[in-house]
């Protein structure tokens, strides 16, 4: 049994990465960083020297200024909502400051159509929706005011739909995309973290919930409690009435623990017949009340044909300063001594 408490190395972290929903904005945020900044140096720079357009510089610079100073205001606080709207902010900037240069000329209009994939990739499909289209019908209305005197090329009341329908194609192609984008991500960040028999958490999600809670032991001295529960002689089911009614024992097992925890505990599937609960502001006493409680409940619901299904519980409450592995390690051996003790028990370290 203890054979199955070993800490992986790298795991934590390489799920941290795959499954944070933040990681592509964080990279696009940077990336547009670092573009707005040596765009608009370069830019700035090739308006005095070759053209003498102090003026227009001006706008290049301040464009290069501000995305310095959001990518330090993001180094500082790590407040990517913040930085993103900031971004969002310095993009509009940039094409409202074009547009004003080239005084509306319709091919500066083109430059629009970069708006929709930077707010939403940086915002989420409800803000880019609010806002894209909040200056996507801002820029109709002053083209449509505007238009006898926008520059000499005529500009029809024929252009402005052409434009109004990029627009909104735009806009609605880019919304579905996102929209359709977080969708898959969640279905597959469920699928990532879920036990496919039980459909309750995996080990992989386990692992990060418990190292989440032992920082919150160490930084609040809140109480901490782990709950190791395995199936007693789940072996002789299998071996006896075969895999599938094997299957049925855990999803029912599972099914009952799921029904009598709160909310705010975090219970998976450990490995094989081992079920781990995770019980935050939860001290020895409430634990051991709880753990008594379920495995009443399974021994009184959870029967099978020709089988009483039972459970052993180990319990152990977690302390400041303790490693994770030592914290497993006493529920472990709690759950060992259960087995010792007859099964059908609860142990606590």
């Amino acid at each position: 049994m203890k054979n199955k408490l070993k800490k992986p190395s790298g795991l934590n972290a390489s799920l941290a990465l795959t499954h944070d929903p933040e990681q592509h904005q964080r990279s696009l945020l940077n990336a547009l960083l670092i573009i707005i900044f040596v765009f608009s140096a370069a830019i700035g720079t090739i308006n005095i020297l070759n053209f003498g357009a102090v003026f227009t510089a001006l706008f290049n610079y301040i464009s290069m200024l501000a995305a310095a100073l959001i990518w330090l205001f993001y180094k500082r606080t790590k407040n990517l909502s913040i930085a993103s709207w900031l971004l969002c902010g310095a993009v509009l900037f940039n094409l409202f400051a074009f547009m004003y240069i080239a005084k509306g000329g319709a091919y500066s209009l083109i430059w629009i159509t970069v708006l929709p994939p930077v707010t939403f990739f940086l915002l989420g499909k409800r803000s880019g929706s609010w806002l894209t289209g909040s200056v996507f019908c801002l820029l109709v209305a002053v083209l449509a005011w505007q238009m006898p005197n926008l520059p000499s090329t005529r500009f029809s009341m024929g252009a402005l739909l052409n434009i109004t329908e990029v627009l909104l194609a735009l806009w609605l192609v880019f919304r579905h995309y996102e929209g359709s984008r977080e969708a898959a991500f969640a279905a597959l960040e469920r699928l990532s973290v879920t036990d496919k028999l039980t459909g309750l958490h995996n080990r992989a999600k386990l692992d990060l919930t418990l190292e989440k809670y032992m920082g919150y032991v160490e930084r609040f001295e809140k109480p901490f409690a782990v709950l190791l529960i395995d199936i007693d002689h789940f072996k002789r089911v299998n071996d006896k009435f075969g895999h599938l009614q094997g299957d049925l024992v855990l999803q029912k097992v599972a099914k009952i623990l799921h029904s009598n925890i709160r909310k705010t505990d975090e219970l998976g599937r450990w490995g094989g017949e081992e079920f781990l609960l995770l019980c935050p502001d939860t001290d020895l006493s409430a634990a051991l009340h709880l753990a008594q409680q379920l495995r009443e409940k399974i021994a009184k619901n959870a029967s099978t044909v020709g089988t009483q299904v039972t459970v052993s519980i180990g319990v152990a409450e977690i302390r400041q300063h303790m490693a994770t592995a030592e914290a497993l390690g006493l529920a472990d051996t709690a759950l060992y001594r259960a087995k010792e003790n007859g099964r059908n028990c609860v142990v606590h370290a």
